[in-house]
């Protein structure tokens, strides 16, 4: 199995890089091959209209930048909140993505916040990047509050450092049940992404 994560932040060595870190660790615990895409210490440009063009350079840049990422059986999106929105680093991540690239396989969300919010990214991103990606939000998240103070060393250091790593571990555990269970439905033929594109 292979689970990709998207480190969403702008910035480099961001709390949600070292979030992303943490999960790619205990995946790898499992077994699990990891994909880490870090939006911050490498960025994409700005999507343009040139993306639909077959033999842009923007869609060689995107091509190779993305190498990789369509094998994955499952996602995890990390964003931190930026003015109770979702990253726009994250959000124009998923302008370049197509049906085809995460098409019927299990994504999770986990929203990062140096204080109490966190709950708009995950609202925001659950009403909208589905629509043309195609991509199964698994109906369990994360949001990792006062994230400066959990996940900075090896064995918890609080009660919240303790709930928080019990519950990402949870969390990753349900993922991956989504991902073999979600197998069998992009197997059945009924997934017609030719046909429909596009979302409703």
């Amino acid at each position: 199995m292979k689970i990709c994560l998207v480190a969403g932040s702008h910035r480099k060595n961001s709390q949600s890089l070292k979030v992303a870190k943490f999960l790619a660790k205990i995946l790898e615990t499992k077994g699990i091959e990891v994909l880490l895409y870090d939006l911050g210490g490498n960025p994409l440009p700005l999507w343009e209209p040139a993306m639909w063009e077959k033999d842009s350079e923007i869609k060689k840049f995107w091509l190779e930048y993305s190498a990789g990422f369509a094998s994955a059986d499952a996602y995890i999106f990390l964003s931190p909140e930026y003015a109770g929105m979702a990253s726009p680093a994250l959000k124009n991540f998923f302008l370049y993505l197509t049906g085809g690239d995460i098409s019927h396989k299990p994504g999770l969300i986990i929203t990062v916040s140096s204080g109490m919010g966190g709950s708009y990214p995950n609202a925001e991103l659950r009403m909208s990047s589905y629509k043309n990606t195609r991509i199964v939000y698994i109906p369990d998240h994360v949001i990792v509050r006062h994230v400066e103070s959990v996940l900075n060393a090896e064995t918890p250091e609080s009660k919240d450092d303790e709930y928080i790593r019990a519950r990402l571990s949870y969390v990753l555990g349900v993922l991956a049940e989504y991902a073999k269970a979600l197998t069998g439905v992009r197997q059945s033929g009924v997934i017609d992404i030719k046909t429909y594109p596009f979302g409703l």
